[in-house]
């Protein structure tokens, strides 16, 4: 019995701690420095209100409670904006990913964990817009509305953690990825701010 209890114990114990060690991947170009330097230094990410991501179906919505008519809604931007979602992928080796937010193979991934304990990572699906019973008011039942997505963005393997308001998500940078036309003097810099940080954060490049 006890060897038992013993293997049980261990189990929870290793699916707690992988749980905690999914390793995450933040597409960034060199635009902003001062994004970057806060990034490393605080080891944070921004969650920013959904009003300022790149796809404009954001907080839209099916319902279908006028007339038992499938109608897509939007939700109220100005009461609702402060609804906010911190966005990142489960892979980097997409080369649509790397075109679109490391400035064309130009910038960098992060690599990252975050500690689940604290945070409530979820997966973006990608089977078209929510379809809800009922107009969302409160805000678990608001979320779901930005968990699904038209399959137009699959290829982006999206988790996200939504906050109530814009916020900071703490993370531990664990690998720094430069993409094939990195230039060499953003390789050095960023290298250096890396080793900066934490001396073991791996460092690669990826070619495609």
């Amino acid at each position: 019995m006890f060897v038992v209890w013993r293997l049980v114990v261990y189990v929870i114990f290793s699916w707690s701690y992988q749980k905690i060690q999914t390793m995450y991947y933040k597409f960034r170009d060199f635009r902003n420095y001062k994004y970057i330097l806060d990034t490393f230094l605080n080891q944070r990410l921004y969650s920013a209100s959904f009003r300022k991501l790149n796809d404009n179906f954001e907080g839209q919505f099916f319902n279908d409670l006028v007339f038992s008519e499938l109608k897509r809604y939007r939700l109220d931007t100005k009461k609702q904006e402060h609804i906010s979602i911190c966005s990142f992928s489960g892979k980097y080796n997409s080369h649509l990913m790397w075109s679109h937010y490391a400035d064309g193979h130009r910038g960098f991934v992060i690599g990252f964990e975050i500690d689940e304990s604290n945070y409530k990572v979820e997966k973006v699906n990608y089977n078209g817009l929510a379809q809800l019973s009922s107009f969302p008011r409160k805000f678990e039942d608001i979320k779901p509305i930005f968990l699904n997505k038209i399959n137009d963005w699959k290829y982006e393997e999206e988790y996200r953690i939504i906050t109530e308001k814009q916020d900071y998500i703490n993370i531990k940078i664990r690998e720094i990825i430069f993409g094939a036309e990195t230039s060499n003097d953003d390789k050095i810099i960023i290298t250096k701010l890396a080793q900066l940080v934490n001396k073991e954060i791996k460092i690669a490049t990826f070619y495609g």
